[in-house]
C-alpha cells in the first residue's frame, strides 16, 4: 500500500472546510446584505435576550411591514431597499448591520445592556421620551447626532444618517409603539 503525503491530506482537508463554509454562508441569506445579529435573523439574539419573558414564536420579525418606519426598526433597510448607514455604534453592528430593535428590543422598553456595550438601553417609545421632557426634536437629535440636552450620549448608540422622510417615518413609528 502506497503512503499518503500528510501535506496533501491537510490540503484536501482544508479544501473541504472552505467549500462547506462557503455553502453555509449563502444557505442563509437574507434581502439586506448582512446577517442581522439579532431581531430580525435566525438565532437566539432576538432582542430579547433579557429577564423578560415571552411564548415561542413571538419574536420575529414581521414578514410584512405596515409602514416605513416600522421596516427600519426592524431592519435598518427603509422602504427603497436602502440600508440607513450610520457611525458610531458597537463592533458588531458595524459588521452585521443592525436597526432599532437590536438594542431597544421589539417593544421600544430597552432595559438591558446591548451586547459590547457598557449602558442600559433606553425605552424608546413616543410616550416615554415625552414624559422624560423630550420634544420631537430633540429625539430627532438623538437618532441623528447622538446628543441630547448639549450633552453627548454613549459611543453604544448609532449616529443614524437618515433622510428627514425616513427620520419622520421612524418618529411615527416610535409613537406606535405602546
Amino acid at each position: 500500500m502506497k503512503k499518503v503525503n500528510p501535506a496533501l491530506i491537510a490540503v484536501v482537508l482544508s479544501v473541504i472546510a472552505i467549500v462547506i463554509s462557503l455553502i453555509a454562508m449563502f444557505a442563509y441569506s437574507v434581502p439586506y446584505g448582512y446577517m442581522p445579529m439579532m431581531g430580525y435573523g435566525m438565532g437566539y439574539m432576538k432582542g430579547y435576550w433579557d429577564w423578560r419573558q415571552y411564548p415561542p414564536g413571538c419574536c420575529q420579525g414581521p414578514v410584512s411591514f405596515s409602514s416605513n418606519g416600522e421596516r427600519i426598526y426592524f431592519t435598518g433597510v427603509n422602504s427603497k431597499g436602502e440600508r440607513i448607514p450610520f457611525t458610531g455604534g458597537p463592533s458588531w453592528l458595524i459588521m452585521h448591520g443592525g436597526s432599532c430593535i437590536n438594542c431597544h428590543g421589539r417593544d421600544g422598553r430597552g432595559g438591558f445592556i446591548p451586547m459590547m456595550c457598557s449602558k442600559v438601553s433606553a425605552d424608546i417609545r413616543y410616550s416615554e421620551l415625552v414624559k422624560e421632557g423630550m420634544s420631537e426634536k430633540d429625539i430627532k437629535s438623538v437618532i441623528t447626532k447622538g446628543e441630547y440636552d448639549d450633552e453627548t450620549l454613549d459611543w453604544c448608540m448609532p449616529r443614524w444618517h437618515m433622510s428627514e422622510e425616513d427620520l419622520n417615518d421612524i418618529i411615527v413609528y416610535l409613537q406606535k409603539l405602546r
